[in-house]
């Protein structure tokens, strides 16, 4: 290898270490840690599968690290296990959609939080409409009503978050289809 071949090579990794850097930050808006973020980008955009000790070197972080950050990953179902003849160590490959990655982790998340979230609305609505009628005095009426009325908009603003997502899902399920 020539002085020029190492000079390329060298702005090449750069320009990988970028790739992964940028990826990164938006893995990590799936609600990923920023390790498990780096370590997706690193399988996602390597050619071929990676054993832990692999992840290891290419992050600087133990094997234990490296351990954790591939199990939520597997749960995320962002990276599977695979198998290939002749190597006895795990292998792992990133999950190529990342449309799939989206919905699997950030839209799926979201929607199990508003979908609680509106359940704990309407019951506050429901108990709070409850009392409302208790109150004798007028100016105390009012101002609950007036809460009333804030609340019923936080539970129309999550319908429509819950509807934005669910019409999202199902653009990315398209995509996929």
């Amino acid at each position: 290898m020539n002085l020029n071949d190492t000079h390329i090579i060298n702005e090449v990794e750069e320009i990988k270490s970028e790739a992964i850097l940028t990826l990164s930050k938006l893995i990590n808006l799936y609600g990923l840690s920023l390790s498990e973020s780096r370590l997706f980008s690193i399988i996602f955009l390597e050619n071929n599968p990676l054993t832990l000790d692999d992840m290891s070197q290419s992050l600087g972080m133990s094997k234990t690290s490296m351990s954790t950050g591939i199990r939520s990953l597997l749960d995320a179902e962002m990276v599977e296990k695979t198998w290939k003849k002749g190597i006895r160590k795990d292998l792992y490959t990133a999950e190529e959609s990342l449309y799939k990655t989206f919905s699997n982790t950030f839209v799926h998340q979201w929607l199990s939080v508003v979908h609680n979230h509106i359940k704990i609305f309407n019951e506050i609505s429901k108990n709070l409409n409850m009392l409302l009628p208790q109150f004798e005095d007028p100016e105390l009426q009012n101002s609950l009503t007036k809460y009333l009325q804030k609340i019923d908009r936080i539970i129309d603003f999550y319908q429509w978050l819950n509807e934005t997502f669910k019409q999202l899902q199902e653009k990315i399920e398209d995509l996929e289809g």
